[in-house]
């Protein structure tokens, strides 16, 4: 079962922090619904708590129950210009339905080759692994979670290899809830998760940009 399906684009801060010619920040975050702030209220989600820290002004693309195509669909119809940097995180929904890793790969691969034209910084986030208590709340049957699980860990490591080779940022929000497991349904984090994904990113984008 895929993760939610709600929410339009919403467009966070417009604060001091400073891009091309002196203006705010503009960042673009293409994701599904572990970047759109599922079960959260909007000023938790991690995307908004990075703006209101960094004083970016954040277009927040996660659109929960979102697929890596559905993504790369999504992307080929935005005006990628007057961004500054770029956020991309999908494979989650996929790998729960039991979409083919290589389709998975070449939608990622894709939308980095499309981010790439703009030679602006492009930040690849890692996807965090689920738990049993999944099944509870029907995303997945309990039987698949081991499986899955697998899957987002070898996943991991091949977008940690494409971050060395394409010259990409990293988020690891992977190894933050392995290390801190605070999850409200077993696939989405809650708001101390949020707020620990909002730091490893707030982190990253500091030293990337």
């Amino acid at each position: 079962m895929a993760f939610c399906r709600s929410g339009s684009p919403v467009i966070a801060g417009c604060g001091t922090g400073t891009g091309t010619g002196g203006v705010a920040m503009h960042l673009l975050c293409l994701g599904d619904s572990l970047t759109y702030g599922y079960d959260v209220p909007p000023e938790k989600g991690w995307v908004n708590l990075l703006s209101d820290s960094l004083k970016w002004e954040v277009d927040n693309r996660g659109l929960c129950g979102d697929t890596t195509w559905g993504m790369l669909t999504r992307l080929r119809r935005l005006a990628l210009s007057g961004y500054d940097a770029f956020f991309l995180m999908g494979g989650s929904n996929d790998i729960l339905e039991d979409i083919p890793v290589r389709g998975i790969q070449a939608n990622i691969t894709a939308m980095i080759r499309l981010l790439q034209k703009q030679h602006k910084p492009v930040y690849l986030g890692i996807p965090p692994c689920t738990r049993q208590e999944s099944a509870d709340y029907g995303w997945q049957a309990r039987e698949d979670v081991d499986r899955h699980n697998d899957i987002l860990s070898d996943y991991r490591i091949w977008l940690l290899q494409q971050c060395q080779t394409e010259d990409l940022h990293p988020i690891d929000f992977y190894t933050v809830l392995q290390k801190s497991p605070h999850y409200a349904d077993g696939v989405h984090p809650d708001e101390t998760g949020y707020r620990l994904l909002a730091d490893a990113a707030i982190s990253a984008m500091k030293l990337g940009y």
